[in-house]
């Protein structure tokens, strides 16, 4: 795998790559979480690359080691700061059409993406999504009061990294020990940043704003094309029976729930993973959908939801 910076509506953007031999199919492009980074997703982008696909990782803006943008309107109903820059983003890089996976908050912008510009998108993969059609937990609450900003960076140490680290895994023996210190590099650096976007879409009292979840609900026939979702079994930050919730928003989506699994899926359990998501891919690529003219509603596809837990079938 190789990384670089590329400008993307003049924000510096670090990415990572892993690219095919011969590509077959259109770029899979990797979405991380909230106060994450592009490795979050290195586990498994050699099989992508392997299966024909161009993989890519980036460091959303703010954090990792890409630029902040400047008072960007994140969530906006009518010109989300996520949705156009998925669209600057493809353009950068010279693609026309992805395979969009994004992971815990990474799956709200996902998402976002999704219903902003579906005509950009071969599928949509949310992992462990946050923030769509679900309740948020308490801690993630408590991050947007006066001050903690300044508290969190207080607190900061290699010991409190390394818990809330493990904290995102089943068995904190699989943790890679890179991964931490990714995360001692990448993502305690973040935290700034990470508590501007909760802010801007989370209220203590209430949760995800309804000024956020309500375009999502309004739109969300926009996208019509294929969805996967994928869970630990065992997530603690965002638990597994979400998924539920995150249905209301894709009620035609394949669902994925990997056992003995944490929060960091593809990190934890990368074979499992790519195991889900690679059949997924295939089908998708063979798969023709419409885009709403004026964001109507399409038809949608003639199969149903399914359900499989990973190693119980």
């Amino acid at each position: 795998m190789s990384a670089r910076t590329i400008s993307v509506d003049g924000l510096r953007v670090r990415m990572i790559e892993a690219v095919p031999e011969r590509e077959r199919d259109e770029p899979v492009l990797l979405i991380h979480g909230l106060g994450g980074w592009a490795e979050n997703w290195s586990a498994v982008m050699p099989a992508i690359a392997e299966s024909g696909r161009r993989a890519i990782a980036i460091d959303l803006p703010g954090f990792g080691e890409s630029e902040r943008a400047r008072a960007p309107r994140y969530f906006d109903a009518d010109a989300p700061f996520y949705g156009r820059f998925f669209v600057a983003l493809l353009d950068a890089l010279g693609a026309r059409r992805v395979h969009l996976a994004g992971h815990s908050f990474g799956g709200a912008v996902a998402f976002t993406s999704a219903i902003w510009a579906p005509e950009r998108l071969r599928s949509l993969t949310l992992v462990a999504p946050g923030g769509i059609g679900t309740a948020l937990p308490a801690g993630f609450r408590f991050l947007v009061l006066p001050f903690m900003e300044h508290i969190a960076r207080w607190r900061r140490s290699p010991q409190i990294t390394r818990a809330v680290v493990h904290s995102c895994f089943f068995d904190p023996a699989r943790c890679p020990e890179e991964v931490v210190q990714q995360a001692e590099r990448y993502g305690a650096p973040s935290v700034g940043e990470m508590i501007r976007v909760l802010r801007a879409g989370v209220s203590f009292r209430r949760g995800i704003r309804d000024e956020v979840r309500r375009p999502w609900l309004d739109r969300r026939e926009r996208y019509a094309g294929p969805v996967l979702l994928l869970w630990g079994r065992e997530d603690r930050i965002l638990p597994a029976s979400l998924v539920e919730d995150v249905r209301l928003l894709a009620p035609d989506a394949e669902v994925r729930v990997i056992p003995s699994c944490g929060h960091l899926v593809m990190v934890e359990r990368p074979r499992e993973f790519t195991d889900a998501f690679l059949p997924f891919l295939d089908r998708a690529s063979h798969q023709e959908w419409g885009v709403p003219a004026g964001g109507g509603s399409p038809p949608r596809q003639a199969s149903g939801p399914s359900s499989v837990t990973m190693g119980d079938r």
